[in-house]
């Protein structure tokens, strides 16, 4: 395996030093290959996002926002398990992730690296990180960045694929987690 410069890739490895949250990180990472963060409860709808991914298997990490907890750690694995199987994520359309819709991997613009990825930023150490936004459509297979997407789902995706400073207002720059 290639060198990265996250945790497990030290020389000399000092687990000791680490906190608790890397800890469980790298042990996910040692068992499963990657682990998975979920984030809830705050201003903004729920998002999650893996960590290991480049580090075992030489893929863009990948994120999904505004599915619920009991729907978007177990996308992420499938999708984890999916390249596990077949390669790297790379950007564009594809309809082999969910049962009957499209979806779209986007690059995350690294301006957001800090706002919503910070223990994949620790366990790596250094941004940017290679991650992708896994974008669901609506029920009509539309996605938010087409004028007819229902308005009802329109604040639960950022559109991380943007630099941060050229984001429309919504809840994920004026009221998100990080707001400036």
């Amino acid at each position: 395996m290639k060198f990265c410069h996250c945790l497990l890739c030290q020389v000399p490895l000092n687990e000791a030093a680490w906190d608790p949250r890397d800890r469980r990180t790298a042990a996910h990472i040692r068992d499963h290959g990657w682990s998975v963060v979920g984030v809830s409860g705050g201003h903004t709808a729920d998002w999650c996002y893996s960590i290991g991914l480049w580090h075992t298997l030489r893929s863009p990490e990948v994120s999904v926002f505004g599915l619920g907890m009991d729907v978007a750690p177990n996308l992420l694995n499938a999708v984890g398990d999916g390249v596990r199987d077949g390669g790297p994520l790379r950007p564009g359309r594809r309809s082999d992730v969910l049962r009957s819709y499209d979806i779209e991997l986007r690059p995350v613009h690294p301006s957001w690296d800090l706002t919503f990825f910070g223990a994949a930023v620790d366990f790596y150490r250094i941004p940017p990180l290679p991650i992708l936004q896994l974008c669901w459509p609506d029920r009509a297979g539309r996605f938010a960045w087409e004028s007819d997407f229902t308005r009802d789902f329109q604040s639960l995706q950022p559109m991380l694929w943007l630099p941060r400073d050229d984001h429309p207002p919504g809840p994920w720059v004026d009221e998100g987690p990080y707001a400036v």
